[in-house]
């Protein structure tokens, strides 16, 4: 039984340079590097594809390329893994702009956990089924909402890492004030980058339209209810 750790990355950013030379020599493969970027999908589509490449009983751990930094020698990561002994392993959402908001995103996994796209790992036999789930359903254009909403179909195969044993999704508080770990994979999802930022809108806005809405209407209401208690006085 074989690891393949495995990130999606078009370009150089981030945090990508220090997590394919990393220090343990843990080689890390590149999928999608000089592609254009086309979404969260086609990542999903691509990491699918590869995974139907490798032996059924391996153990596929897929990492964000510009997030995350491997913090642990290859023989600890198996063992971290192993520990589990569960088909898949998903990391949990680190909640940077609190649950409600993560939930109403993303939806959530089991037991209000929400599941972090950005890491996860699995026999490749298993991933394979999950990413065929969530492909061949279509339910979102966001990989964070598909993993979440398939959730349910594979619940006996399917374990959170809630106590950062092997994957750790660090808040904006752990990043910039308690960054020390013991994971094996340390992710700082979110960062406020302007390429983020600028993508951000088309990416999350469909998730909060009717918040929105509802929140312009109110504007609206007020305003002219404003202007019409000032022409009348």
């Amino acid at each position: 039984m074989n690891f393949h750790i495995v990130t999606y990355a078009t370009h150089d950013s981030g945090r990508f340079a220090e997590l394919i030379n990393n220090k343990f020599n843990i080689t890390v493969k590149v999928i999608g590097f000089g592609n254009e970027w086309k979404g969260f999908i086609d990542k999903m589509i691509a990491i699918n594809q590869y995974v139907k490449t490798l032996p059924e009983d391996d153990v596929i751990i897929f990492v964000d390329g510009f997030d995350t930094l491997i913090y642990q020698p290859l023989d600890l990561i198996k063992s971290r893994f192993l520990e589990f002994n569960k088909n898949i392993v998903l990391s949990n959402d680190c909640y940077n702009f609190g649950y409600a908001i993560t939930e109403q995103s993303f939806g959530k996994c089991y037991d209000k956990l929400i599941a972090n796209a950005g890491m996860y790992a699995g026999y490749c036999k298993h991933i394979n089924k999950l990413l065929d789930y969530i492909l061949h359903r279509n339910y979102s254009d966001d990989d964070q909402r598909c993993l979440n909403h398939a959730c349910a179909e594979f619940k006996n195969d399917i374990i959170i890492d809630v106590k950062n044993r092997l994957f750790h999704n660090q808040n904006y508080y752990e990043r910039y004030f308690n960054n020390k770990s013991d994971a094996c994979f340390v992710s700082t999802p979110g960062d406020l980058t302007w390429e983020r930022i600028k993508r951000a809108p088309g990416e999350y806005l469909q998730f909060f339209w009717k918040d929105v809405t509802i929140i312009l209407l109110l504007i609206c209401v007020i305003y002219l209810t404003y202007k019409y208690i000032t022409l009348i006085s």
